[in-house]
Order: structure tokens, then sequence, then C-alpha cells
């Protein structure tokens, strides 16, 4: 729900009697505008005004806005507050005679004074920026105040608009007293446009307490009465559903259609495309997205290119009108359009690939509110894509997309402070970013705390607890939490091992497009677990996840290199494999580089330094094979011209106190006596 109201551009309005009351009051006379103005004087003051605004709006008499003017200001003379308002309205405005903000100020304070509360609201015009030279709210409060207490309901209205928009508790209280006297009115009197904000604030939490269900009473009250708005609000509240208010799709059809097909709501039309969408009609949804971007709803431009994003049954996929679309969004000042375009760009898809043209539209969607664009923006500073790196800046968009309770950023950020990028490296931090995600909804954040849990960072070991997490999160289509939870089957940690679901979990999270699934995936085809062994296919989804900036694919297709397995053997083809991979900070890849300058593979000659900096390096890292690698170096001699045996067994140690159980079977090497 938001807050929509009219703002002070349009707060203000000149207000006359309908021409169809005027007609009753003069009927209920039995007299015509020539009559009325004859007898018009003391005795028969409210004659002034009916012959003052007939000759004014030349109903039933030739127009002649000087007599208007003078009838009133007899009429005002005579101590009638209606002419006294006339024609101070008249003066506010420039109406037939010289704009004078003092003549109406005096004209107007004087009908204000004799209980005229519209009186009392078009004083508080004179206060706003389009008539003065500088706003005052403090009086323009004043004049709402008194017009409100004169039950002119307009005046508590924008009063009441004109607090809500402010940050204080107090303000925003009185905003909801203000608002709930006009739309209660007395009577059959009220106003119903008071009765739609009403209901925003309370369904936003503000200036009261949060009641859905006493909003949804509010937008009832203001559709019943005409106010679109209302109607708009209303749909779209049971539409979502949300605490005290159930969702009902054919109540929201109906009080949307209302809406949208009024013409100038197109907000509901857009809403009308998202039920349409839920139902498994996208043709539909998508003539409605239309409706809504033509008339100026930019969130509708933006789901129609979702549409043609994706494609979908009677909606063929276009990219290219994708991107139209986006950008209409976009450039409406909906971020999400513009988070959409640019990972379009990022990824070369309709568009040619332009990193740099990714950060500038996530940049334009920051700046638009989209958090989502923050967080984008954010991830290609942590990476230095498309603009500087910098850690800084990345953690300084992942918390502003938190604090505003996007809670993707709030699980980046927890990935910062995990690693010590940007930040002091603080687990326990790291761990309450990742539950504040994971309680709200964001199921990465769940995926993160199990793989705290699993590995013990910053917490007790606990493995249940961890595959409880990944549970969860791959049950909501967090598909890293599927792959995780597929690492525990594959190793029969924690859980039974069982190859063949672990293999269901790769392939769900590598088709959903999480690459570390597909890494995971050709490592069971590479090793024929549970499948049928496949190096060829195994290397093009190490491909496709080394392509995706995943290192271990890029590992694990060197490996292959390295052996000539599903792809022809090119070991220097394997040295820019690990070298990348190694550089990233993959520490196995730094132990497979070191391995082939220790043998001359894909390298100019053997160098044994080389070998012995990348193995310790790897295991200075906390990858075991590094340190066994050194210990074995230590033992052979093959650093210098005789064996070290003390050195060698201190990383034989190492490595089988890290968990390689090769290395334990060498621990007595070098070993004290």
């Amino acid at each position: 729900m938001w807050l929509r109201g009219v703002g002070w551009a349009v707060l203000f309005s000149l207000t006359v009697h309908p021409m169809g009351a005027l007609a009753q009051r003069r009927a209920a006379r039995a007299t015509t505008p020539e009559a009325l103005a004859t007898e018009c004087g003391p005795d028969h003051a409210d004659s002034c005004a009916l012959a003052g605004v007939a000759y004014e709006t030349g109903e039933g008499v030739t127009a002649d806005v000087p007599r208007a003017i003078d009838l009133y200001r007899r009429g005002c003379s005579a101590h009638h507050p209606e002419s006294c308002r006339r024609i101070g309205v008249m003066y506010l405005l420039g109406t037939g005679v010289t704009q004078d903000r003092t003549q109406a100020r005096v004209f107007l304070q004087t009908a204000c004074e004799a209980h005229d509360g519209e009186a009392c609201f078009q004083e508080a015009r004179l206060y706003q920026r389009e008539l003065s030279a500088d706003e005052d709210f403090v009086m323009a409060r004043r004049w709402l105040e008194r017009g409100c207490t004169e039950s002119y309901w307009e005046a508590c209205t924008h009063l009441g608009e004109m607090l809500a928009q402010s940050d204080g508790d107090r303000e925003r209280a009185d905003a909801v007293t203000f608002l709930g006297r006009a739309c209660q009115g007395r009577g059959a009197s009220f106003d119903p446009p008071a009765c739609w904000m009403l209901g925003d604030m309370l369904a936003e939490g503000r200036g009261a307490a949060q009641d859905l269900a006493r909003a949804g009473r509010m937008y009832e009250r203001a559709c019943e009465h005409d106010e679109l708005d209302g109607c708009e609000r209303l749909g779209a509240l049971l539409r979502e559903g949300g605490t005290g208010v159930r969702a009902d799709v054919t109540r929201a059809r109906r009080f949307l259609t209302r809406a949208c097909e009024a013409g100038e709501h197109p907000g509901a039309c857009n809403d009308l495309g998202l039920l349409d969408e839920a139902a498994g009609d996208p043709e539909r949804a998508a003539a409605y997205y239309t409706n809504a971007c033509e008339h100026g709803e930019p969130v509708g431009c933006s789901n129609l290119g979702h549409l043609s994003e994706v494609g979908a049954e009677g909606v063929p996929q276009d990219l290219a009108a994708a991107v139209r679309s986006y950008t209409r969004g976009c450039e409406g000042g909906d971020g999400g359009g513009c988070v959409s375009i640019g990972l379009l760009y990022e990824e070369g898809r309709g568009v040619e690939q332009s990193v740099a043209s990714a950060v500038e539209w996530f940049g334009r969607a920051c700046s638009h509110g989209d958090e989502l664009g923050c967080v984008n923006l954010g991830r290609m500073a942590e990476d230095g894509r498309g603009r500087p790196q910098s850690y800084a800046d990345a953690v300084r968009l992942y918390q502003t997309a938190c604090d505003q309770e996007e809670l993707l950023g709030c699980t980046m950020l927890g990935l910062l402070y995990e690693t010590g990028h940007g930040v002091t490296a603080d687990l326990a931090r790291a761990r309450a970013l990742h539950q504040q995600a994971c309680d709200g909804g964001d199921q990465l954040g769940c995926a993160n705390l199990g793989v705290l849990y699993e590995e013990a960072r910053g917490v007790e070991r606990d493995v249940r607890r961890a595959q409880r997490f990944y549970q969860t999160a791959c049950d909501h289509q967090e598909l890293y939490g599927c792959t995780r939870l597929g690492l525990l089957y594959r190793a029969g940690t924690g859980v039974t091992a069982d190859d063949a679901r672990a293999l269901a979990l790769f392939t769900q999270a590598c088709d959903g497009g999480d690459l570390r699934g597909c890494n995971a995936l050709g490592y069971m085809l590479e090793h024929g677990r549970a499948t049928t062994e496949d190096a060829t296919r195994a290397a093009t989804l190490y491909r496709r996840a080394c392509d995706g900036a995943i290192l271990a694919g890029c590992t694990s297709l060197g490996a292959l290199y390295t052996r000539g397995a599903g792809v022809p053997q090119d070991p220097a083809r394997a040295v820019s494999l690990f070298d990348h991979a190694c550089q990233g900070g993959y520490m196995l890849a730094c132990s497979n580089l070191g391995s082939l300058y220790e043998t001359g593979q894909g390298v100019d000659a053997v160098s044994m330094r080389r070998a012995s900096d990348l193995y310790r390096r790897a295991c200075d890292g906390a990858e075991m094979r590094g340190c066994f690698n050194m210990a074995r170096l230590y033992e052979t001699g093959a650093l210098s011209t005789a064996p070290s045996l003390d050195r060698a067994h201190q990383y034989y140690v190492q490595a089988c106190s890290g968990g390689y159980a090769p290395a334990c079977e060498h621990t007595s090497v070098g070993a004290p006596q």
C-alpha cells in the first residue's frame, strides 16, 4: 500500500455550489437573478451571494463579472460570510479583478471568522508556494484546522494529507485523526477521498497501529462513493490478503475492474494483469499490462517486458520487445524495469552485452529507490565489473538496501562480514544478517545460514540444522540450497549417503540456473555416480560453471584437459584454467597448478620453486592437498640437496589434521623418536 495524495499543487480548488444546488436555492425563493440583485441588502444578504453566483457564472442571466463582484461586496458588507468568501477567492485567483493577496486575505479572514469553513480552507491557500514567496506550513495548518473545526471536511482531509508527509510520530498521529474526522463526517456529509487516504495510513501502520481490516473498510467506503482510488486500493488489498484480511480474488477483480475501466487508474489494470498471470492466462495479463503501460503506469510496462522476455502461451518470446517495455518502465520511474534491462545487458540477451551499460541501468534503479538495483550495483562494485572494484561501495549499497528491508542486501552484506571484505570480519554479525534475511523470507539467507552451521563458522557445528536450512531454501526454489543439500547427500554428511538423491538435487539446481549445481552435476557425470559416466557432458557443465565465474568449475575443467578426459588433452589449457582459478582464490587450483610446474606439463620448464610456492599458498589457504604436496617435496629433498624430514613431518601432520586422509599414512615420516 502507498500514500498517493493529491499534493499541494492541487491541494486547493475553488469550490462553488453546483448549478443544480443554486437553481434549487433560487427556486425555493421563487425569484430571478435580477430580482435577487434588487433585494440584495442588509435584510436579504444571502440574495447578494445567490445573484452574484448567477452573474459570475452566467446561469439564467448574461454573465457580468463586475456586477457579481459588486453584489458579493454588498453581501459581505451585510455580514454574509459566503459573499465575503466568494469575493475573497476572486481576489485570490485574479478572476475579474487584479489579483490582490492582501484583499483576498481580508475577505477570506472575515468569512472564516464568521464560521465559514470553506473560507478558512481557501485562506490556507495563501501560504502555499504557488501564491507566496515561501511556503508556510504553520499558517496553512492554522487555517485548515479552523476550517476543519467548522466541519468543512475538505479542510480536514488536506490537513491530514499535509501532516501525513511528516516524519514525526505526533504529526502522523494527528493526520490519522483529521482524516478520520473527514471520512466520518456528520450524517450524509463527509469527504470520500479522506477515507482512502486514511486507509493508506492504516495499511502502512503510519500514525496508528497497522490494521488491514479497518483499512479495507475505509477503502470500501471511499469506493462506494465513487472514489476510484478506494476501489483500486481495496482490490489490491483483496488480491494480496494479509493479517485480518482474507485474499478474495473474485472481489478483488470486481473492484479493480471498476477502477481500471474508468480509464484513470492504470494501477488497477496492472493488478488485474497480475491476477490473470497468476491464474495462468498470460495473454489476457499482457492485454491488461499494455493498457496500464499506455495509460502511464510504468510497472505495467515492466511487467509486460517480463512476459516478452520469458515468453508464455499467447505471448511469444521477444527480447527486443522486452527491452523496449523495460526501458519505458524504467524511464517512467519503475526501478524494477531498470534492474531487468540491466540484467539483459549484463547477460547480453536482446542487446549487445555491455557490463558498463548494466551498471548504468542498475544505478538508475537504485536512484529510483529500487533497493534491488542497489544490491546489483553493489555486486558489480564488489566484483569490479563495469566500474572500479570497491568493497567500501559494495558495503554501503548493501547496507542501504538492507536498511530498506531488501533482504537480499542483508545476506550479501553478511557474506562480506564473513570474508572481511570492506568491513572487519565478524562472523556473529554475518550470522545475524543471514538470520534477518532468512526470517524475512529471503531463502538465500537461509542457505547461507546453513553453510555457517555446516562449516562451524562462528557457531557450533550442527549439520542437521544446516540440512534443515538447505531444505527450506530448496523447497522455496533457492537453488543454491538444493546444491548444498545435494553435497550433503553425496558425501553422506549428517545424512545417509544417497547418490541418486544428490544427482536429482544437482540436476534441479543446474536446470534452474545455479552454476554451482552444474559443477556438482558435472562431478557426478565425470565419476559415474548414480548415472552413466560421461566425461564429455561433464566438461560441458564445468565450462558452463567456469564461464559463470564458478572457480571450482574452471579447476574441474582444467583437470579434464590435463588428462584428456572428455576433451582433447591440453596441459597448456589446463595451466590457464588453474591459474585463473588460483588467482581468484580457489586453493585447489593453486595446488593443481603446482603439480603441472613440478612435472613440467603445459609450462616452459619444470620449476620446483614455482611449484613449492603454489603448494605453500594452497596450504596456507587451508587446501590440505597443498600441505601434503609440500610434505612430499621436503621428504624427497626436491627443494634442496637433502631431504628435510622434520619439515615433511610438520606438513603431513597438518594435512592429516585438516582431513586429508592420504597424509595420515605418512605422519610417521620425520616423527621424533
